[in-house]
Parts: C-alpha cells; structure tokens; sequence
C-alpha cells in the first residue's frame, strides 16, 4: 500500500494537469442555473451510460433496464411534487454501452428512442423546455476506459489515453449542454465507483489489479471533476459514497476479511459475477448522493 501512494499522488496531478493544459478548461461560467436552489423542478432528465439507464445484470444471465438512480430520484422528485401540488415529468435518455464519443456523435451499442446522439435528443429538449425549471442529472466516461481492464489485469497506457479521452469528450458535451439550458436548468453531473476492486479477494494478482485501480480511478474522477467545474456543474461524489479510498478497517465478507471498499463493492454492485453496474442498494446509493446536492 504505502509503495503505491506516490503513484497515486503522480497520477490525480497529472490529471489535473491534464485537464487544465489539454481540456483548456478555465472560469466556470456565470449561470443562472446554478443561483438558487429547489428541490422540486418541472422536468427531470436523466442522461449518459447504462448507469443513467439503470442496467442491472439478474443472476440468471439475464438483464433489465430501467432499474437505477434515475428512476430512484425521479420517484422522490414525484413524491415532493405531489406533496406540493406540482406537475413533474420524468425523461430518461441514458444508453447503455454509451462513450464520450457516441453519445455526441451518435452510435451508442444499445436501442435507443432518438435517430441521432444522446447528445442532439438532450439539447432539444432543453430547447423545448428553455423557460421551464429542469433538473439534468449526467454520469458518463467510463465506458472510454472500462475496456482497458480485461483480463484480470489494467493497462495503464491504455487507461491514462481512455482517460483524457472522457475528459475532453465530457467538456464538449457539457458546452452543449449549457448552450441550450435556460436560465432555470441545473445540471448536475457524477464521478465514478471503482469496479475493479472487487478483483481483490482473487489472490496476489487480484490484490495487485485492486491497488493498481484505486490511483486510476482517481485520475478519471479528477478529470470529470474538473470538467464539471468548469462548466459551473456541481459533481455528485459517488466515489466517496463508495467509499473507494477507504481500504481500511478490514472488514468481514462472508469467510474471510477485506478491505472496506472492496467489500462495498461486492454488496453495492454485481461484480460478484463479473458485472460492473450497481445492484439495487448501489444505485440507491448514487441517488442519495445526488439528492444531497438538489
């Protein structure tokens, strides 16, 4: 552990780094969408990955979709504006399997209601809805560098490319955005829980895999956070809730003893059979850390 923590220091400076130089991110812009707060918008509307779109895998090699965060806010938002005699709509355009790249460009790997991007389907709606208070909740990124892991092992070249890749293709994407919000929209993005310490309990490479994702992942977070930033877009903190830094105390998991953050990811995610995404209690997880911020 403590050999690998000047890497780690190394690898989240020379994100930042990257970000600044590279991404040419600068003064976040002044908004009216991020002045004054209401937990109660019109419209809610969901965007990025398979994580927006609420994949779950089922145990028996099946899947569902439309079991995640997004519909976990949509239904507190609904309960607040019922209690309040409000209307509210709900508006899901995540996709599985969708990168920085696909989701501007259009191509993402998993049917999807636009003919287009995400990306164009999203800034119409904001268009559409310009006058109207709109929440957009936004998670995208990893899909440039989960391929990067395969294996059992990381390719950190691979990773640390993948990685400035989400960064510019997030700022992109959130220039759009704030070009079509109206003076009421609030846009609020994520960063991202590591996967891959749920390799740990596999052996010595396991463990090796596991420490080895922890500097990475905070790489790419850095990265989105800075992004975010830069576009006056507040960052749920996921991978705090998940407490993926925190390889200490060791705790129980079933006949044995890991560190707390790999046992998270076991009981938050399906990574206990290979599949990244989170399970019910994960994605609850993610909605509350959103919902602190709305």
């Amino acid at each position: 552990m403590r050999t690998l923590m000047p890497g780690r220091s190394r690898l989240a400076v020379a994100a930042a780094l990257l970000a600044v130089t590279v991404l040419g991110l600068g003064t976040a812009p002044a908004t009216a969408a991020s002045t004054g707060r209401d937990d109660v918008p019109r419209h809610y509307l969901a965007l990025g990955d398979s994580l927006a779109a609420g994949y779950q895998s089922t145990p028996d090699g099946g899947h569902v979709v439309g079991r995640g965060y997004a519909q976990d806010i949509a239904r507190t938002l609904a309960d607040r504006a019922a209690a309040r005699g409000r209307a509210f709509d709900f508006t899901d355009l995540g996709c599985p399997g969708e990168t920085t790249g696909t989701m501007a460009g259009g191509g993402c790997p998993y049917p999807h209601p636009y003919a287009d991007s995400q990306l164009a389907a999203a800034v119409r709606f904001l268009r559409e809805h310009r006058d109207e208070r709109v929440l957009v909740t936004l998670d995208i990124g990893a899909n440039d560098v989960n391929r990067c892991a395969a294996g059992g092992s990381i390719d950190v070249p691979c990773t640390l490319a993948g990685i400035a890749t989400a960064g510019r293709g997030l700022s992109g994407i959130l220039d759009r955005l704030r070009e079509a919000a109206g003076p009421r929209t609030r846009i609020i993005g994520m960063n991202l829980y590591d996967p891959f310490l749920a390799a740990w309990p596999t052996g010595e490479q396991g463990r090796a895999t596991a420490l080895a994702s922890v500097p990475l992942s905070n790489a790419l977070n850095a990265v989105i956070a800075l992004a975010d930033a830069a576009h006056g877009v507040p960052t749920a903190d996921v991978a705090r809730a998940f407490g993926t830094n925190t390889f200490l105390p060791m705790v129980p998991l079933g006949d044995t003893k890991v560190p707390a953050n790999v046992a998270r990811i076991l009981q938050w995610t399906a990574m206990a059979r290979g599949d990244i995404h989170a399970n019910d209690t994960g994605y609850q997880v993610i909605a509350d850390t959103f919902l602190a911020l709305i």
